[in-house]
């Protein structure tokens, strides 16, 4: 007979594959943060969820409880538990990796631990056939757009860069100027869009759905398949989701994961058209001989 403590975590589980609307915001947030949110208040986390106290007390009735308190305590439990046979599967907890005392070199053993994570989780759920349609489909592609806030979009700058050195013409716009740039697009162009969460509440990530209704590709990089991104997309890069939204010291290892995911689309794409891209690269930087640090030259 499942307990209370089940129950709670189940509830949201369930919730998160319901239809789009508060009840689901709530649900992916605590499935998101987890522990996390020991630490918010109730209205913490309605502000978080872009929701309200009140449905907060609808979520914890719909799942079989009095109200919020009672829901929470029953989930705290139950993510706990999760969380701790992770972190003890994973040797690192990817949200606190190290404390105020910790020595260097376990700081320096952690990180390193945190990033091996990342490309296991990343190499552990992405076939090959996927790779390689998410690499045609940006070869394929008259434009090729990066849609990400944030330290996420400094790493879609990266991977623009990389493609740029291929001949591939690749725009990582800032929130403001995302609506027109979507505009622009037709069928047959790509949106590669990052988001670890995969919430698409917020600009430049909420055109997606109206590029999706366009008829634009879209490649997601995402910590789930549950989440309003990775319905809207063609193909999905994601992998597990093992760390909180908010209370972490950093993004350690969803970064990792994204990076790497990057790498992966980039390098896919390179082996396709091997010679072409590398005839390419060396042009390019032929053209920006003394522009550019030697160094970069040669990476």
């Amino acid at each position: 007979m499942e307990n209370n403590v089940d129950k709670a975590l189940a509830f949201a589980r369930e919730a998160a594959m319901g239809t789009p609307g508060s009840i689901r915001d709530v649900a992916d947030y605590l499935l998101n943060e987890g522990t996390g949110i020991r630490s918010l208040t109730m209205g913490q986390v309605a502000a978080r969820t872009y929701t309200s106290k009140s449905t907060l007390v609808r979520f914890a009735q719909m799942a079989g409880y009095t109200g919020w308190t009672a829901y929470r305590r029953d989930f705290l439990v139950s993510a706990t538990n999760l969380e701790n046979s992770r972190t003890t599967k994973v040797a690192v907890d990817v949200n606190h990796p190290f404390e105020r005392a910790t020595a260097h070199g376990e700081v320096i053993a952690s990180l390193a631990r945190i990033h091996q994570l990342a490309v296991q989780e990343v190499e552990r759920a992405v076939s090959s056939e996927l790779l390689d349609q998410c690499a045609q489909a940006l070869l394929q592609a008259r434009n090729v757009v990066v849609l990400a806030v944030m330290q996420n979009r400094s790493r879609g700058q990266v991977f623009a860069s990389n493609l740029g050195l291929m001949g591939i013409l690749c725009h990582v716009p800032a929130s403001d100027e995302a609506i027109a740039l979507g505009r622009q697009l037709r069928t047959g162009d790509c949106v590669v869009a990052i988001s670890y969460s995969g919430d698409l509440s917020h600009m430049p990530l909420n055109v997606v759905k109206t590029l999706s209704e366009k008829g634009i590709t879209v490649i997601a990089l995402t910590n789930s398949e549950r989440s309003q991104l990775s319905e809207l997309a063609d193909y999905t890069l994601g992998f597990a989701p093992l760390e909180h939204l908010h209370d972490k010291v950093g993004a350690f290892y969803s970064g990792a994961c994204t990076s790497f995911a990057l790498d992966l689309l980039y390098a896919s794409c390179y082996a396709k058209q091997y010679e072409q891209s590398a005839s390419s690269r060396n042009e390019v930087l032929q053209g920006l001989e003394g522009l550019i640090p030697r160094d970069f030259s040669h990476v």
